[in-house]
């Protein structure tokens, strides 16, 4: 019973925190005097898609943000970086899980196309997690030796259980996307966070076991969400999907899996590669801590970024088949961005290891100090992040990926020459400077692109 109260004392208490911090960000962006012109500049739709999606994403966030103290708390930084290494082997399957056909789903003129484009994804899906099963029972060992981590082995037969659960959630999140039921879709990211996190305490006493089955919990608790608002409304369209329509979207369409899967594979690369790296070099304890500094400093990303890339994709994509020219949008949008995140990460950068240390506790004071030297990094990502579509709008899949696999190498290097050197902060300042200025050409590239 103590414990429950401390956890309560603890949950309304950065309860108060979270408030300060998001009323004093919606003040600072109603104040700005370049954000105010660039809001009345926007379509009223846009601005009003983008704020239906990020109320969703703001209660999504906010619980898990608001019980990180109690996580931290009843879980080790161990138990955190089995949740990382379970993760990365789950999100390398999950990521292709699709052939990425689901972002596909937006582009055609006619639903009948759009729909037969949605069907090719579901069916993908299914055998990619049979095989996702196949290679985990067959590799397993050698995959816990090569992540350095023998406490997952158990865990990983349900990874494709998470490839499913993850890739039939982006499917009938980008449907109802198209149909512009940003409603849905907020309300099926709010139902998995409540899941997640009401998952990860209840089973607590199964310890990283319990962080593990809270993360499928709540894919599957937002695929029932979004499936239920599907079936609704639309499923009297299934019958136009057949198998002639597939295989000619599926050619129509060949540069997702030809160029966007492997990218979005070399991206999931590089995330389970630097846990591996970071495994390698490190403790147990170290993965953990890094895990949680960007977990929570990810945060504004998912909050406002996801809200903005999904209407933005949406919106851009509409625009350039009508004039070719989505650079002014681009723009804005980029802007926009820079000034909702710059006093945040400002405020991480000077005090966010007392921050860290208050909020998570005395044992995750070094979290701060890992999120200070990241902040760069974060900034440019975050605001490069939601015009990252950029490139599939304009048919430009195939040097993106060429520029994507260059950021990866940059990002990897860096950890490698910190882990070389025995110093995790000299490979996270690498990080920042390599990075930072890729994304800064990288953006130059958006922009020049975004014009016919």
């Amino acid at each position: 019973m103590k414990n429950i109260f401390i956890c309560l004392c603890v949950f309304f208490k950065n309860s108060c925190l979270f408030a300060a911090i998001f009323i004093t960000l919606v003040l600072v962006s109603e104040n700005h005097k370049m954000l105010s012109q660039i809001k009345t500049k926007l379509s009223s739709d846009f601005i009003k898609h983008i704020f239906t999606v990020f109320s969703g994403n703001v209660i999504a966030q906010a619980i898990p943000f608001l019980c990180e103290p109690i996580l931290t708390r009843i879980y080790t930084p161990e138990d955190f970086a089995v949740l990382s290494v379970y993760l990365s082997v789950a999100n390398l399957f999950s990521i292709i899980a699709t052939a990425r056909y689901e972002m596909a789903i937006m582009l055609p003129k006619e639903d009948r196309k759009a729909m037969n484009v949605l069907g090719l994804s579901l069916i993908i899906s299914l055998i990619v997690s049979v095989l996702s099963f196949i290679i985990v029972w067959v590799f397993n060992t050698s995959i816990c030796k090569i992540l350095n981590n023998e406490d997952v082995s158990n865990y990983l037969y349900l990874v494709p259980l998470s490839v499913l659960s993850v890739s039939w959630y982006q499917v009938f999140n980008y449907w109802n996307s198209r149909k512009k039921r940003f409603r849905n879709v907020a309300i099926s990211k709010s139902v998995e966070s409540i899941t997640k996190v009401t998952a990860n305490i209840a089973l607590s006493f199964l310890k990283s076991l319990g962080l593990v089955l809270g993360q499928i919990t709540g894919y599957l608790t937002s695929v029932v969400v979004l499936c239920f608002s599907f079936f609704r409304r639309d499923r009297h369209q299934l019958t136009i999907i057949n198998k002639q329509e597939m295989k000619e979207m599926a050619i129509t369409y060949q540069d997702f899996p030809k160029v966007n899967s492997v990218q979005a594979f070399g991206d999931v690369l590089k995330q389970s590669g630097e846990i591996f790296l970071l495994s390698c070099y490190y403790l147990k304890e170290q993965v953990g801590l890094y895990s949680r500094t960007l977990r929570l400093l990810f945060s504004p990303s998912v909050i406002i970024g996801s809200a903005v890339a999904q209407v933005f994709y949406q919106k851009a994509s509409e625009t350039y088949h009508k004039t070719g020219d989505i650079r002014k949008l681009s723009i804005k949008v980029l802007i926009a961005l820079a000034c909702i995140s710059l006093p945040f990460y400002t405020v991480v950068f000077f005090w966010g290891e007392d921050l860290f240390a208050w909020f998570l506790g005395e044992n995750y004071r070094i979290a701060g100090i890992y999120g200070k030297y990241l902040v760069p990094y974060l900034f440019f990502r975050f605001i490069t992040s939601p015009v990252s579509q950029i490139p599939l709008i304009a048919n430009k899949q195939k040097k993106a990926l060429l520029l994507s696999w260059l950021g990866h190498a940059l990002y990897l290097f860096a950890i490698i020459l910190g882990g070389v050197k025995g110093d995790i902060l000299l490979g996270f300042t690498f990080l920042s400077i390599f990075v930072s200025i890729y994304y800064i050409g990288l953006i130059a590239w958006f922009l020049k692109i975004a014009k016919l």
